[in-house]
């Protein structure tokens, strides 16, 4: 499997390079590598991830990373891999020489010519525990939507996925987009009945701009679900979208429509499932000179989780950075999501919220400080998942120089 994902992701990133040859020439192109060190000390209130008898512990955290960077006059594209070590002060067996792992893919959108644009995205993290996944997972493309549940006990897992965007302008006034993705978990010591699962899904949006200001179409979205433990499922989401630019800074998006999930049980003589949702997001997102702020909500019927369900995904969270100084640089960010399977029995039924807040000060063109908290509180309300609490803060340094290649 994993060479499988290492396959896919070549083929994304050598199709993006490819593309990137085409609006501009050769010189015009800048390439950038960034070798970085980060050295964190931590405190965890709950390094096992139980739901009692919590113990604590400091951590020395070393991640080496690189970053190779494809500068364009009109987009980015960004390949990264990181690796972290632990060494744990008290539980010394908990010591781990890759923690977790990651590589990565983003861009902003690839100008291939004034009328078509491509986007592609692609992810690989292995980590040692549910909690530290779902702060290395990235969560900003609905192609590949994660859950932030947390399962109790530490166990290894690996999740990795792509997705590739398109955009078309039909006319100067209408556009046409369409995408794909997939994303897969697994885990690596599954003592706890935990169960692997897969999502590959689709999208397709229609949109008229009405004004420079305003535009809105529709959109339509489908997945499929596939579980280990069999309890596959198929949704399909539908409803209009629209955009609003209430200022050169400040944008709003908004989609509403509904959703129908399918689930198939590996049980002879249960009939398959059916339910109907409401389903659409809404999101403002602020860009000034010195702030960038988010604050966004969701529903929808998704797969993917880690204990065998498709549920009903409700979430809300934002996002706050302010330069407050040359040197200084404040961090914000907040998620609150439900998770609430489709099944009469209703066998899971979990909250999570997660709220971390952070300074960062500039030293030195190559050295930056850090300092930062996270909460992390869980609650089950059904016979899957349990309540959780857990709570770090580290003070750390980073140390990178970015060097251009050509």
């Amino acid at each position: 499997m994993k060479m499988k994902f290492f396959k896919v992701l070549t083929a994304v990133t050598l199709a993006a390079a490819g593309f990137l040859q085409i609006p501009a020439p050769v010189s015009a192109a800048r390439l950038d590598v960034t070798p970085s060190i980060s050295l964190d000390q931590l405190y965890d209130s709950n390094v096992f991830n139980t739901d009692r008898n919590e113990k604590e512990d400091f951590i020395l955290r070393t991640t080496p990373m690189v970053t190779f960077s494809v500068r364009m006059p009109e987009t980015t594209l960004s390949m990264h891999s990181s690796l972290t070590v632990d060494s744990y002060y008290k539980y010394t067996e908990r010591n781990n020489k890759s923690s977790s792992v990651s590589l990565g893919i983003d861009a902003t959108p690839i100008q291939v010519s004034p009328r078509f644009s491509f986007l592609p995205s692609g992810h690989y993290v292995q980590s040692s525990d549910s909690f530290q996944r779902t702060q290395l997972v990235p969560s900003g493309d609905p192609l590949i939507t994660p859950s932030i549940a947390s399962e109790t006990a530490t166990r290894k897992s690996r999740d990795y996925g792509a997705a590739l965007r398109m955009s078309y302008m039909l006319t100067p006034t209408i556009d046409f987009s369409i995408g794909g993705g997939f994303s897969k978990r697994q885990f690596l010591d599954n003592t706890a009945g935990d169960f692997d699962s897969r999502v590959v899904s689709g999208e397709t949006a229609v949109t008229y701009k009405f004004t420079p200001l305003f535009s809105s179409g529709f959109f339509l979205n489908t997945a499929h679900n596939t579980f280990e433990n069999g309890r596959d499922s198929r949704t399909v989401a539908g409803g209009v979208t629209g955009t609003y630019l209430i200022s050169p800074v400040l944008s709003l998006t908004a989609r509403a429509g509904a959703s129908r999930a399918k689930e198939t049980r590996p049980v002879a003589g249960i009939p398959d499932r059916t339910t109907t949702s409401p389903s659409g997001s809404l999101s403002a997102i602020y860009k000034g000179e010195n702030i960038k702020a988010s604050l966004g909500g969701s529903i929808a019927q998704t797969g993917g989780g880690s204990f065998g369900l498709t549920t009903r995904r409700q979430s809300v969270g934002f996002s706050l950075t302010d330069r407050l100084a040359r040197e200084w640089t404040v961090d914000l960010a907040g998620t609150i999501q439900e998770n609430r399977s489709l099944d009469a029995a209703v066998s899971e039924d979990i909250i999570t919220a997660t709220g971390t807040a952070g300074v960062r000060y500039q030293l030195l063109s190559w050295t930056t400080i850090r300092f930062s908290g996270t909460a992390f509180r869980q609650w089950s309300n059904a016979s899957i998942g349990t309540d959780l609490k857990r709570y770090s803060a580290f003070l750390g340094i980073t140390i990178g120089y970015m060097y251009n290649i050509y």
